[in-house]
């Protein structure tokens, strides 16, 4: 990547809590577990697994050769470890809302930390939506229905849980996210086992908004949680078209109650959106939303399946989605304020997008590539 790039990158961090740099800490501080019991570094980093729990212990994944591994690749600011997603966020300059800042935030004084001060489980895919960019690894109810398959086994043993035990004590954050976690056995394992402990660290739960039930106020009573809903939409038509089986006044309903136990007991509050082809146009009018909620918006730009994602649209498409962008931004940009960074940093991507498939024509164009002309215009 290009050095003045990686610099502006730097410049727009607060190191102040590391005792070295680094690209990355998520290798230094964290670790993910998906549905398969795979454990990695991040959620976004599917192709560098560094362990799995059925093989080895937390213990030997976190001081594992694979995680050593990633760790030195990071600090020599290198992308190749499955760092994809994050290369091209910070190559496109967009800094806002970066995936990879998450973990700036989280103390680091050497190189090699004795306990992961976060955990993400995403343990589970039992969920009662079947979204339409999602599959079955992630929804239970798309894995029975859709893909007609039998549930996924659960990888997660008791053996697991017990050791998971000793490392509660150490987090300063857990998140819970994937299918829907106020649906999951295992979720509420941990939490209970945090709640019997009289551990609190720093709770968030990605939710798809659909359960507020008593089982779910039991734990927002015992555990300060910080909650994001996913509502991928803006309008009640685009929101159930997306999200299959969802209804749009109970979402509304359950927002406005997660919102108030989050002012109530000062833990944070967004709202995600999965950008695709069927919402962009929406965007706008969510961001203007989540400001009059007083929250920010996170956006996951939609990369599977291809036929959903804005980035494998020809170019001459693209391009007329920045210029519909760009005109609504006239009257747009005056009246966001929290959310305004977050919508000039997705027209920024998309800019690169356009910019990007130019570059190759030219290169077509002047009989510097072989690639022929219709293989061009997918970007």
């Amino acid at each position: 990547m290009d050095p003045d790039i990686l610099a502006d990158f730097d410049r727009s961090r607060d190191l102040s809590t590391k005792g070295f740099r680094s690209l990355c800490y998520a290798p230094y501080t964290s670790l993910y577990f998906d549905t398969k019991g795979d454990a990695r570094v991040c959620c976004h980093n599917w192709s560098h697994t560094i362990g799995n729990v059925g093989r080895s212990s937390i213990a030997e994944i976190w001081n594992g050769a694979k995680l050593a591994a990633v760790r030195e690749s990071v600090r020599s600011y290198n992308f190749d470890s499955g760092c994809a997603f994050c290369e091209w966020q910070i190559g496109s300059r967009n800094f806002v809302n970066l995936a990879i800042s998450k973990w700036d935030r989280l103390p680091v004084a050497a190189p090699d930390p004795p306990w992961p001060l976060q955990m993400e489980f995403s343990i589970s895919n039992t969920c009662n939506l079947e979204c339409v960019m999602c599959n079955g690894s992630a929804s239970s109810s798309i894995r029975a229905r859709r893909e007609k398959l039998p549930p996924m086994p659960n990888p997660y043993s008791d053996a697991f849980f017990e050791e998971l035990r000793d490392y509660l004590p150490h987090l300063k954050v857990a998140k819970f996210l994937g299918g829907e976690p106020f649906l999951q056995e295992q979720c509420y394992r941990i939490w209970d086992m945090l709640i019997e402990d009289g551990l609190q660290p720093s709770c968030h739960v990605t939710t798809n908004g659909t359960i507020f039930n008593a089982r779910v106020e039991r734990i927002l009573k015992a555990l300060p949680l910080g909650i994001s809903i996913s509502l991928d939409g803006f309008t009640k038509q685009t929101i159930e078209s997306i999200r299959v089986n969802a209804q749009y006044e109970t979402l509304m309903q359950n927002l406005r109650r997660f919102q108030a136990y989050t002012c109530q007991q000062k833990t944070s509050f967004g709202l995600t959106y999965c950008l695709m082809r069927q919402n962009w146009r929406e965007l706008g009018d969510f961001c203007l939303f989540a400001d009059d909620l007083g929250c920010p918006v996170f956006v996951n730009s939609v990369r599977r399946p291809p036929e959903m994602s804005l980035y494998t649209l020809p170019r001459a498409d693209i391009g007329r989605i920045v210029e519909a962008m760009e005109r609504e931004a006239k009257t747009l940009l005056p009246k966001l304020r929290r959310n305004r960074p977050v919508w000039e940093g997705q027209m920024r991507l998309l800019r690169k997008r356009t910019s990007e498939a130019v570059e190759v024509a030219r290169a077509e164009n002047a009989g510097n590539s072989k690639m022929k002309i219709e293989n061009a215009n997918c970007i």
